[in-house]
């Protein structure tokens, strides 16, 4: 790619940084929660149930991260802490009902959102524009590109 599409490249991905950003901060998209909660409620919710580890996985979290914002959900009243049976250590988390209600709010809200797009879209490029956001959301998850380490791209 030449150093011009690069640049055109990077200046669509702050404009969709911009668009999405803007709803996060008045927390519309989110329902009243942070960007963080978001992301750990419907990870959760579409599980049902998970550990703190897995759920760092999910987000790509450590699990001291992760955990300020488990506290949150729960000192909200957004999510359900609870111990393994046979390892206290081991602590599952699932929604609480108002959880489950947020959870549901959070969906409804990005459908109508991403439906709103699509129809300002020729549906003969949906496909492709699914299959270039799957690229891109693997690349960028995969890859460190120097921002955290300089391990480059994990397998």
């Amino acid at each position: 790619m030449n150093p011009d599409q690069i640049m055109i490249f990077r200046k669509k991905l702050r404009e969709i940084e911009r668009a999405v950003g803007l709803g996060d901060k008045n927390e519309a998209v989110c329902c009243g929660v942070t960007l963080a909660q978001c992301h750990a409620l419907l990870e959760i919710g579409s599980a049902g149930e998970l550990s703190i580890k897995e759920l760092a996985a999910l987000l790509g979290l450590d699990k001291s991260t992760l955990s300020r914002t488990v506290d949150s959900l729960v000192e909200g009243g957004l999510a359900e802490r609870s111990p393994g049976p046979k390892d206290r250590r081991f602590i599952s988390i699932r929604l609480a009902p108002k959880g489950k209600t947020v959870y549901r709010r959070i969906h409804t809200t990005w459908n109508r959102i991403c439906s709103d797009m699509f129809r300002r879209i020729p549906a003969k490029k949906h496909a492709l524009i699914i299959e270039a956001a799957g690229l891109i959301a693997e690349t960028l998850t995969r890859c460190t590109f120097g921002f955290r380490n300089s391990t480059g791209c994990r397998k």
